[in-house]
C-alpha cells in the first residue's frame, strides 16, 4: 500500500471555497469602493455620478447622503453635498459642495469666497466659468436671469482634476436650466481644456503686473518685497493679484458684462480721469474702449490700507486712475470721452 494515499484532499476540496471567496472580496471590493452598479445620478438628479466621480482624486461610492438641499420658489437656489466613500486602508472620505445661486455680476472679481481672479483658468464662449484650486463656477444661460445672474458652484477636494470639475459644472448648469424651463436652444458645452494658472514671482523693480507705468499699491519703495500673481492675456479676462496689496482684473468677456449690467445697483459713476463709466462704486466700473464694453475691478488688502497716510502711498482714486489709464490702453481705451 502507497504510504500517505489517505492523507491527501482532493484539489476539488479547496480550490471551491478559495474561488467563492475571491469572488465574495471582489463583490465587496467592486460594492463598497467603487461606484459600479451604483445610482446614475445624486442631488435630485442634478448630478451625474460619472462626472463626480471623474473629479475626486480617488476612486469611492459616490451617494449625495442628505440629498438636495433647495429652496422654495427658485430652482437655482439649491446645495447639495456629493461624497465619495471607500473602505480601503488609508482612505478617507471626501466631499464636493454643488451650489445653486444667484450673484452680482461681477462677483468673481470681489473677493469674498472667490478666489483671487488672478489664480483662476477662465473660460469663455459656448460656456462661461473659472476654475482655480478646487474652486470653479459656470453661468447659466442669460434666460435664467432673475434680478441676479445665476451661476452653479463647486467647490472639489485638493488634487481634483480642474478639467473635470469644469464639465461637471457645465453639466450641472445644463441640467439645473433645464429643470429651472430657462434652458438654451442647446445644451452648453464643457471646454476641453483650461490654461495654466500663474504661479507667484517678484515684483520687478520696472514694472507692477508687467505694466510699466503701473502705480504701486503701497508705501513708496515697498514694491521690493512684494509678491504678484499675473494672469497672461490669452482671453478676454486678464488679472494680477499683488499678494496682499491689491487685485486688479479687467473683462471683456461679453457675458460677463451682460449679467454687470443687468444686476441691481448698476448705475452711472462719476468721471475717472474724464472718462464716463458706470457699475457699482468708483471701483467696479464699465467704460468703452474702442467700442467695446469693459470691466476694471479694483480691490484693495491689508498691507495696502495700513499704509495709508504714509508719505509716498497713492490714494485709492489715484491708484485707480492709474489702472484705467494705464492697463486700459492695452484694450484702446486710452483716449478720454468728452
Amino acid at each position: 500500500m502507497a504510504q500517505g494515499s489517505g492523507s491527501r484532499v482532493p484539489w476539488s476540496k479547496w480550490i471551491v471555497p478559495v474561488l467563492a471567496f475571491g469572488m465574495l472580496a471582489t463583490a465587496a471590493h467592486v460594492w463598497l469602493n467603487t461606484n459600479v452598479l451604483g445610482h446614475k445620478d445624486v442631488c435630485g438628479g442634478l448630478v451625474s455620478t460619472a462626472a463626480a466621480e471623474a473629479v475626486f482624486p480617488a476612486t469611492g461610492r459616490i451617494s449625495d447622503r442628505y440629498g438636495l438641499d433647495s429652496r422654495p420658489g427658485d430652482a437655482l437656489d439649491f446645495k447639495c453635498t456629493v461624497w465619495s466613500s471607500s473602505v480601503l486602508p488609508g482612505s478617507a472620505d471626501e466631499h464636493l459642495l454643488i451650489w445653486g445661486s444667484r450673484e452680482r455680476g461681477d462677483f468673481a472679481f470681489t473677493g469674498g469666497r472667490w478666489h483671487s481672479p488672478a489664480t483662476v483658468s477662465f473660460f469663455s464662449g459656448d460656456v462661461t466659468g473659472g476654475v482655480g484650486d478646487g474652486q470653479g463656477w459656470v453661468l447659466l444661460p442669460s434666460s435664467c436671469t432673475r434680478s441676479l445672474p445665476a451661476l452653479i458652484e463647486g467647490h472639489a477636494p485638493e488634487r481634483s482634476d480642474p478639467v473635470e470639475l469644469a464639465r461637471l459644472l457645465t453639466d450641472v448648469a445644463n441640467r439645473a436650466a433645464v429643470r429651472a424651463g430657462c434652458a438654451g436652444d442647446r445644451p452648453m458645452a464643457a471646454p476641453r481644456s483650461l490654461s495654466a494658472a500663474p504661479t507667484q514671482r517678484a515684483v520687478s523693480d520696472a514694472t507692477l503686473c508687467g505694466v510699466p507705468g503701473l502705480v504701486f499699491p503701497g508705501a513708496d519703495g515697498g514694491n521690493g518685497k512684494a509678491t504678484e500673481t499675473v494672469q497672461e492675456r490669452t482671453g478676454p479676462t486678464w488679472a494680477c493679484e499683488v499678494k496682499g496689496h491689491a487685485t486688479y482684473a479687467v473683462t471683456q468677456e461679453p457675458k460677463i458684462l451682460a449679467e454687470i449690467a443687468a444686476s441691481p445697483g448698476y448705475a452711472q459713476q462719476p468721471q475717472v480721469a474724464g472718462r464716463r463709466v458706470s457699475g457699482f462704486d468708483t471701483r467696479h466700473v464699465v467704460t468703452d474702449c474702442s467700442g467695446t464694453p469693459t470691466y476694471f475691478s479694483l480691490e484693495l488688502d491689508r498691507s495696502y490700507t495700513s499704509a495709508l497716510g504714509t508719505p509716498g502711498t497713492p490714494t485709492p482714486d489715484e491708484l485707480f486712475k492709474s489702472f484705467l489709464d494705464v492697463v486700459g490702453k492695452r484694450y484702446g481705451c486710452s483716449a478720454s470721452t468728452p
